[in-house]
Protein backbone atom coordinates (compact mmCIF):
# COMPACT_ATOMS: atom_id res chain seq x y z
CA UNK A 1 0.00 0.00 0.00
CA UNK A 2 1.68 3.28 -1.02
CA UNK A 3 2.15 5.92 1.66
CA UNK A 4 0.13 9.14 1.69
CA UNK A 5 3.29 11.05 0.78
CA UNK A 6 3.95 8.80 -2.22
CA UNK A 7 0.37 9.20 -3.47
CA UNK A 8 0.58 12.99 -3.16
CA UNK A 9 3.88 13.14 -4.96
CA UNK A 10 2.73 10.90 -7.78
CA UNK A 11 -0.49 12.83 -8.32
CA UNK A 12 0.89 16.35 -8.47
CA UNK A 13 2.60 18.76 -10.80
CA UNK A 14 5.00 21.47 -9.66
CA UNK A 15 5.20 25.08 -10.64
CA UNK A 16 8.78 26.31 -10.35
CA UNK A 17 10.20 29.63 -11.45
CA UNK A 18 13.88 30.36 -11.54
CA UNK A 19 13.43 34.07 -10.92
CA UNK A 20 16.47 34.95 -12.98
CA UNK A 21 15.11 33.09 -16.01
CA UNK A 22 11.43 32.92 -15.09
CA UNK A 23 10.67 29.47 -16.51
CA UNK A 24 7.19 28.41 -15.44
CA UNK A 25 4.97 25.36 -15.64
CA UNK A 26 1.31 25.20 -14.71
CA UNK A 27 0.35 23.41 -11.52
CA UNK A 28 -2.34 20.99 -10.49
CA UNK A 29 -4.26 21.66 -7.26
CA UNK A 30 -3.44 18.12 -6.16
CA UNK A 31 -0.12 19.13 -4.56
CA UNK A 32 3.62 19.23 -5.22
CA UNK A 33 6.25 17.13 -6.89
CA UNK A 34 9.60 18.48 -8.03
CA UNK A 35 11.08 18.65 -11.52
CA UNK A 36 13.88 16.13 -11.95
CA UNK A 37 15.74 18.54 -14.20
CA UNK A 38 15.95 21.12 -11.41
CA UNK A 39 17.60 18.85 -8.84
CA UNK A 40 20.99 17.13 -8.60
CA UNK A 41 21.01 13.33 -8.80
CA UNK A 42 22.67 13.14 -5.36
CA UNK A 43 21.79 16.23 -3.29
CA UNK A 44 24.63 17.42 -1.09
CA UNK A 45 24.47 17.59 2.69
CA UNK A 46 24.63 21.24 3.73
CA UNK A 47 26.37 22.47 6.85
CA UNK A 48 27.35 25.78 8.36
CA UNK A 49 26.63 29.33 7.24
CA UNK A 50 26.56 28.49 3.51
CA UNK A 51 23.44 26.33 3.81
CA UNK A 52 20.50 26.96 1.43
CA UNK A 53 17.30 28.37 2.89
CA UNK A 54 13.64 27.56 2.31
CA UNK A 55 11.08 30.27 3.12
CA UNK A 56 7.55 28.92 3.51
CA UNK A 57 4.95 31.37 2.19
CA UNK A 58 1.28 30.49 2.77
CA UNK A 59 0.00 33.35 0.55
CA UNK A 60 1.59 35.84 -1.84
CA UNK A 61 2.87 38.90 0.09
CA UNK A 62 3.84 36.94 3.24
CA UNK A 63 7.38 36.62 1.86
CA UNK A 64 7.82 40.41 1.62
CA UNK A 65 5.96 41.42 4.78
CA UNK A 66 7.42 38.78 7.09
CA UNK A 67 10.63 37.61 5.45
CA UNK A 68 11.71 40.20 2.88
CA UNK A 69 14.71 41.28 4.95
CA UNK A 70 15.62 37.64 5.64
CA UNK A 71 15.53 36.76 1.94
CA UNK A 72 17.45 39.81 0.73
CA UNK A 73 20.07 39.49 3.49
CA UNK A 74 20.79 35.89 2.51
CA UNK A 75 20.74 36.41 -1.23
CA UNK A 76 23.02 39.39 -0.69
CA UNK A 77 25.75 37.17 0.76
CA UNK A 78 25.38 34.47 -1.87
CA UNK A 79 23.00 32.05 -0.20
CA UNK A 80 20.65 29.85 -2.24
CA UNK A 81 17.04 30.71 -1.35
CA UNK A 82 13.90 28.74 -2.18
CA UNK A 83 10.37 30.13 -1.76
CA UNK A 84 7.73 27.45 -1.08
CA UNK A 85 4.39 29.08 -1.96
CA UNK A 86 1.62 27.01 -0.39
CA UNK A 87 -1.44 28.72 -1.96
CA UNK A 88 -2.20 31.54 -4.38
CA UNK A 89 -4.48 33.21 -1.83
CA UNK A 90 -7.58 33.03 -4.03
CA UNK A 91 -9.92 33.41 -1.06
CA UNK A 92 -8.85 36.96 -0.20
CA UNK A 93 -11.63 39.55 0.12
CA UNK A 94 -9.46 41.82 -2.03
CA UNK A 95 -11.02 40.10 -5.06
CA UNK A 96 -14.41 41.48 -4.01
CA UNK A 97 -12.87 44.93 -3.70
CA UNK A 98 -11.36 44.74 -7.18
CA UNK A 99 -14.66 43.50 -8.61
CA UNK A 100 -16.53 46.44 -7.08
CA UNK A 101 -18.73 44.47 -4.69
CA UNK A 102 -16.91 45.60 -1.54
CA UNK A 103 -15.29 48.92 -0.66
CA UNK A 104 -11.54 49.16 -0.26
CA UNK A 105 -10.11 51.14 2.66
CA UNK A 106 -6.84 51.67 0.81
CA UNK A 107 -8.40 52.65 -2.54
CA UNK A 108 -10.89 54.96 -0.87
CA UNK A 109 -13.71 54.57 -3.41
CA UNK A 110 -15.50 51.59 -4.93
CA UNK A 111 -13.93 50.05 -8.03
CA UNK A 112 -15.86 49.95 -11.30
CA UNK A 113 -14.12 47.40 -13.56
CA UNK A 114 -16.05 48.45 -16.69
CA UNK A 115 -14.93 52.06 -16.30
CA UNK A 116 -11.41 51.20 -15.15
CA UNK A 117 -10.72 48.94 -18.11
CA UNK A 118 -10.69 45.37 -16.85
CA UNK A 119 -12.95 42.35 -16.52
CA UNK A 120 -14.07 41.27 -13.04
CA UNK A 121 -11.61 38.69 -11.77
CA UNK A 122 -12.46 35.02 -11.39
CA UNK A 123 -10.79 33.24 -8.46
CA UNK A 124 -8.32 31.68 -10.91
CA UNK A 125 -7.42 35.00 -12.57
CA UNK A 126 -7.12 36.62 -9.16
CA UNK A 127 -4.79 33.83 -8.01
CA UNK A 128 -2.61 34.25 -11.08
CA UNK A 129 -2.43 38.00 -10.46
CA UNK A 130 -1.34 37.37 -6.87
CA UNK A 131 1.26 34.89 -8.05
CA UNK A 132 2.55 37.50 -10.51
CA UNK A 133 2.90 40.05 -7.70
CA UNK A 134 4.97 37.57 -5.71
CA UNK A 135 7.21 36.84 -8.71
CA UNK A 136 7.89 40.56 -9.19
CA UNK A 137 8.54 41.05 -5.48
CA UNK A 138 11.02 38.16 -5.31
CA UNK A 139 12.87 39.62 -8.28
CA UNK A 140 13.06 42.93 -6.39
CA UNK A 141 14.54 41.08 -3.40
CA UNK A 142 17.34 39.97 -5.77
CA UNK A 143 16.21 36.46 -6.53
CA UNK A 144 15.14 33.11 -5.21
CA UNK A 145 13.53 30.01 -6.70
CA UNK A 146 9.75 29.82 -6.34
CA UNK A 147 8.04 26.45 -5.87
CA UNK A 148 4.26 26.05 -5.65
CA UNK A 149 2.54 23.43 -3.52
CA UNK A 150 -0.93 24.05 -5.03
CA UNK A 151 -2.80 23.86 -1.70
CA UNK A 152 -6.22 25.34 -0.97
CA UNK A 153 -6.36 28.83 0.51
CA UNK A 154 -7.95 28.61 3.94
CA UNK A 155 -7.59 24.83 4.08
CA UNK A 156 -3.86 24.25 4.56
CA UNK A 157 -3.18 21.24 6.77
CA UNK A 158 -0.06 20.48 8.78
CA UNK A 159 0.44 17.16 7.02
CA UNK A 160 0.26 18.77 3.58
CA UNK A 161 2.94 21.28 4.50
CA UNK A 162 5.15 18.53 5.90
CA UNK A 163 4.79 16.55 2.66
CA UNK A 164 5.59 19.55 0.46
CA UNK A 165 8.57 20.69 2.55
CA UNK A 166 10.00 17.17 2.87
CA UNK A 167 9.81 16.68 -0.90
CA UNK A 168 11.54 20.00 -1.55
CA UNK A 169 14.28 19.38 1.01
CA UNK A 170 14.90 15.95 -0.54
CA UNK A 171 15.67 17.71 -3.82
CA UNK A 172 17.99 20.26 -2.21
CA UNK A 173 19.78 18.05 0.29
CA UNK A 174 19.74 17.73 4.09
CA UNK A 175 20.95 20.47 6.38
CA UNK A 176 18.91 23.33 4.90
CA UNK A 177 17.61 26.26 6.90
CA UNK A 178 13.87 26.95 7.02
CA UNK A 179 11.85 30.03 7.85
CA UNK A 180 8.08 29.68 8.38
CA UNK A 181 5.32 31.88 9.78
CA UNK A 182 4.90 31.93 13.54
CA UNK A 183 2.88 29.14 15.12
CA UNK A 184 2.68 31.17 18.36
CA UNK A 185 1.14 34.55 17.52
CA UNK A 186 -0.28 34.32 14.00
CA UNK A 187 -4.07 33.98 13.94
CA UNK A 188 -4.34 32.89 10.29
CA UNK A 189 -4.93 29.10 10.24
CA UNK A 190 -2.83 28.58 7.09
CA UNK A 191 0.09 30.42 8.69
CA UNK A 192 -0.20 28.50 11.94
CA UNK A 193 -0.34 25.17 10.09
CA UNK A 194 2.85 26.05 8.19
CA UNK A 195 4.65 27.08 11.36
CA UNK A 196 3.55 24.00 13.28
CA UNK A 197 4.59 21.74 10.39
CA UNK A 198 8.15 23.07 10.56
CA UNK A 199 8.16 22.72 14.34
CA UNK A 200 7.17 19.07 14.09
CA UNK A 201 9.53 18.21 11.23
CA UNK A 202 12.50 19.81 12.97
CA UNK A 203 11.82 17.61 16.00
CA UNK A 204 11.12 14.45 13.99
CA UNK A 205 13.95 14.73 11.44
CA UNK A 206 16.64 17.04 12.87
CA UNK A 207 19.26 15.81 10.37
CA UNK A 208 17.28 17.36 7.50
CA UNK A 209 17.10 20.82 9.01
CA UNK A 210 20.27 22.65 9.95
CA UNK A 211 18.46 25.67 11.34
CA UNK A 212 14.82 26.74 11.68
CA UNK A 213 13.14 29.99 12.62
CA UNK A 214 9.69 31.51 12.54
CA UNK A 215 9.04 34.94 11.05
CA UNK A 216 6.47 37.25 12.56
CA UNK A 217 4.21 39.38 10.37
CA UNK A 218 4.15 43.11 11.26
CA UNK A 219 0.64 42.87 12.67
CA UNK A 220 2.05 40.81 15.55
CA UNK A 221 5.34 42.59 16.27
CA UNK A 222 3.98 43.90 19.59
CA UNK A 223 1.77 40.93 20.42
CA UNK A 224 2.09 39.94 24.12
CA UNK A 225 2.07 36.26 23.15
CA UNK A 226 5.65 36.74 21.92
CA UNK A 227 6.73 36.60 25.56
CA UNK A 228 6.28 32.83 25.27
CA UNK A 229 9.26 32.53 22.93
CA UNK A 230 12.74 33.93 22.33
CA UNK A 231 12.12 36.65 19.73
CA UNK A 232 14.36 39.30 18.25
CA UNK A 233 14.45 41.89 15.42
CA UNK A 234 16.43 41.41 12.21
CA UNK A 235 17.71 44.52 10.42
CA UNK A 236 18.74 44.89 6.77
CA UNK A 237 22.48 44.24 6.54
CA UNK A 238 22.96 47.37 4.42
CA UNK A 239 21.14 50.14 2.59
CA UNK A 240 20.84 48.08 -0.57
CA UNK A 241 18.86 45.39 1.24
CA UNK A 242 16.63 48.07 2.75
CA UNK A 243 15.90 49.43 -0.71
CA UNK A 244 15.25 45.96 -2.14
CA UNK A 245 12.61 45.33 0.52
CA UNK A 246 10.96 48.67 -0.22
CA UNK A 247 10.95 47.83 -3.93
CA UNK A 248 9.34 44.47 -3.16
CA UNK A 249 6.58 46.34 -1.30
CA UNK A 250 6.03 48.47 -4.42
CA UNK A 251 5.44 45.32 -6.45
CA UNK A 252 2.27 44.90 -4.37
CA UNK A 253 1.20 48.53 -4.92
CA UNK A 254 1.44 48.50 -8.74
CA UNK A 255 -1.91 49.45 -10.30
CA UNK A 256 -1.99 48.88 -14.05
CA UNK A 257 -4.91 46.59 -14.95
CA UNK A 258 -5.04 44.13 -16.51
CA UNK A 259 -1.29 43.69 -15.97
CA UNK A 260 -1.32 44.35 -12.21
CA UNK A 261 -3.94 45.13 -9.58
CA UNK A 262 -2.11 46.22 -6.39
CA UNK A 263 -3.69 43.28 -4.58
CA UNK A 264 -1.25 43.34 -1.68
CA UNK A 265 -2.05 46.94 -0.78
CA UNK A 266 -5.77 46.43 -1.27
CA UNK A 267 -5.51 43.58 1.21
CA UNK A 268 -3.09 44.67 3.96
CA UNK A 269 -1.86 48.21 3.26
CA UNK A 270 -1.31 48.77 6.98
CA UNK A 271 1.36 46.06 7.16
CA UNK A 272 3.01 47.22 3.95
CA UNK A 273 3.20 50.73 5.38
CA UNK A 274 5.14 49.45 8.42
CA UNK A 275 7.65 47.54 6.30
CA UNK A 276 8.04 50.22 3.61
CA UNK A 277 8.58 52.98 6.20
CA UNK A 278 11.21 51.03 8.14
CA UNK A 279 12.24 47.72 6.52
CA UNK A 280 12.92 45.09 9.16
CA UNK A 281 11.86 41.65 10.27
CA UNK A 282 11.23 39.85 13.53
CA UNK A 283 11.97 36.18 14.25
CA UNK A 284 11.42 33.72 17.06
CA UNK A 285 13.01 30.39 17.78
Amino acid sequence: MPSRRTVLAAAAVVVESAISGCTTQQSSPAGPTWLASSTPSTPATHTGPDRPWVVIVPHPDDETLGAGVLIANRVGVGREVHILLLTRGMGSVARLELNGTRSSRWWGVAHNPAVEGYTPLTPEAFGQARRDELTTAVRALDGGRVHEAGLADGGVEIGQVKDALTALVASIGPGVGVFAPSYVVDDNPDHRAAGQAVRELAAEQPALFGEVGWYILPRYWSDPRLEQVDHYPVAPMNGQVKNRVRNACRAYAAWHPPASYAIGYHSVDDMFSLVDTNPRAKLHR
